[in-house]
């Protein structure tokens, strides 16, 4: 379909390529802006994932969505009962620790998160060393740590530890241990392991043992809970046993390893990058690192209100090139049950192998004054000030985009503008350090004018602080503008060359030209239009 086609299929209907309606997802400027959200997400498209479930896991049942979601409503009314019922009893006697943690873990449970975040802080308030009610008010103020306080978590096990197995394996049907032993299995192939060295990340009461032991000739493993660690050992799987921090463990040990596995553990690390470069550094070249995680969207993290992370596709795909990983597989999978829904999460085999990501990552490691200048352009400031113009101060507008990945500089101020920021730029490198910088919600590396053909009505704001962007046609960009603009869309760019004849160009392919304002250095000018 040429962009003519496009640009009559707008006008007729604003559907997409097959005639589906889209959504409107602008927010218009008339949705007043109350502050910055949590950590965003950043989607760096990198590919679909499919749905695969390994042969050794057990199979999930067909749920019916009545039975289930009657189901959930009476649990619903029975936890909403037994906390009317401690919250009476917290009336009576306010500063009882086991009953404020009791409401606030009932809360939770039932979403309702600002109760929770003030129980959890009058928690604190008596007792302010509690782990979990840290934990829990940094992940409920939307200000999440980088991953989950040692104490917090080995508290959490230790409290678990003798009911650990049945509760986990009987009531919520954990098959984590099996999809990491069938992804570790398709990973090795047919290749012999007898004389492979393996550790298991965070081993629990040793779940994952029986699945893998047969895989190798010593098995590790490392747990920061000491009684979880006590259970482990009588199993008699494990070579050695470590009641440790994962990330310091493994950075203790050098290459020792050919099989590095984690199940279920990564959803207590926001942040993957320590992890995954201490992984890399313990494992021999060709190695294998398998794990599991608790499927988030996009390329960044976040903490969910139980106080564990989830990760999307895309940033565990950046994190393990970055890591010096190839990525054999990444499958969605159902990790348990919780709540009476499937938790859902992936589940990677990754090999030790230099990448050009790593080394790059290797090669340039700078300061983040460093980035933001190279990510930055002469006219990026009268790109940021044209847009305030344009959109007003208190509101802010659904999309917007920075082509060319100019204005990092000024993403906080763009924030004020736009609920959602991405970038594109034709440069991969360029790209990698805007995702790195996370001031952007959604990192892209290709051509422009496809990318933008390809997102029909998507955008509200889109800027080019660049005028090399467009230089080569100008016709095929603003026609690529015209498409990617929502209604009412706005655009705000510099170019170089003759304004008047620009202007024409971009009337000609259906935008209304509202200012050509020349730059105050007189090396071009910046253009302002609607769609």
């Amino acid at each position: 379909m040429n962009r003519k086609d496009r640009r009559a299929q707008k006008k007729g209907g604003g559907g997409d390529l097959f005639g589906r309606h889209k959504p409107d997802l602008s927010g218009r400027p008339l949705v007043a802006r109350a502050g910055a959200g949590g950590v965003s997400d950043m989607l760096l498209g990198l590919g679909g994932v499919k749905k695969v479930t390994p042969t050794t896991a057990s199979q999930p049942d067909v749920i019916d969505p009545v039975h289930s979601a009657l189901t959930q409503l009476r649990l619903n009314e029975t936890l909403a009962a037994n906390l009317e019922r401690l919250q009476r009893s917290l009336a009576a006697t306010p500063d009882s620790e086991a009953l404020l943690h009791q409401v606030a873990r009932l809360q939770v449970r039932l979403d309702r998160r600002a109760d929770a975040l003030i129980t959890y802080r009058h928690l604190l308030a008596l007792r302010p060393d509690h782990a979990e009610g840290r934990h829990m008010v940094a992940v409920l103020a939307g200000e999440a740590p980088e991953k989950a306080n040692a104490a917090y978590v080995a508290s959490l096990f230790d409290a678990f530890a003798d009911s650990f197995d049945d509760k986990l394996v009987g009531w919520l049907e954990y098959r984590a241990p099996q999809h990491v032993a069938a992804a570790l299995r398709a990973a090795i192939g047919e290749a012999a392991a007898a004389s492979a060295r393996g550790i298991d990340l965070g081993c629990g009461t040793g779940l994952l043992g029986p699945e893998v032991r047969g895989l190798m000739k010593r098995l590790d493993g490392i747990d920061l809970s000491p009684r979880m660690v006590e259970k482990a050992r009588a199993r008699r799987l494990y070579d050695e046993l470590i009641v440790g921090e994962i990330v310091e463990v493994l950075q203790a040990r050098g290459d020792s390893y050919d099989l590095v596995m984690a199940a279920d553990v990564l959803s207590y690390f926001g942040d993957l990058r320590p992890l995954f470069e201490a992984a890399r550094a313990s494992l021999h070249e060709g190695g294998l690192f398998v794990a599991t995680v608790e499927k988030g969207t996009g390329a960044r993290y976040h903490a969910a209100k139980t106080g564990r992370y989830q990760h999307g596709e895309a940033y565990l795909r950046k994190r393990a090139a970055d890591a010096g990983f190839v990525v054999l597989s990444l499958d969605e999978i159902e990790l348990r049950k919780e709540e009476n829904r499937p938790v859902l999460g992936y589940v990677f085999a990754l090999r030790a192998q230099e990448t050009p990501e790593s080394q790059a990552a290797a090669l340039s490691v700078m300061p983040m004054d460093a980035i933001l200048a190279g990510l930055d352009a002469p006219a990026s400031g009268v790109v940021l000030a044209a847009a305030q113009r344009m959109i007003g101060s208190g509101f802010a507008l659904g999309w917007a985009i920075d082509l060319g990945g100019c204005l990092a500089r000024h993403a906080t101020d763009l924030r004020q503008l736009s609920q959602h920021l991405d970038m594109v730029a034709e440069d991969p490198l360029r790209s990698r350090r805007a995702f790195e910088t996370g001031l952007y919600d959604d990192c892209d590396s290709g051509a422009v004018i496809p990318f933008l053909e390809d997102r029909p009505d998507h955008y509200d704001l889109i800027m080019m602080a660049e005028p090399r962007i467009a230089a080569a046609d100008p016709a095929a960009f603003f026609s690529a503008v015209k498409i990617a603009l929502a209604v009412a869309g706005i655009f705000v760019g510099v170019f170089s060359g003759d304004a008047v004849s620009l202007s024409e160009t971009a009337k000609a392919e259906g935008l209304f030209v509202l200012a050509v304002e020349p730059l105050p250095d007189g090396t071009g000018f910046c253009l302002i239009a609607e769609s």
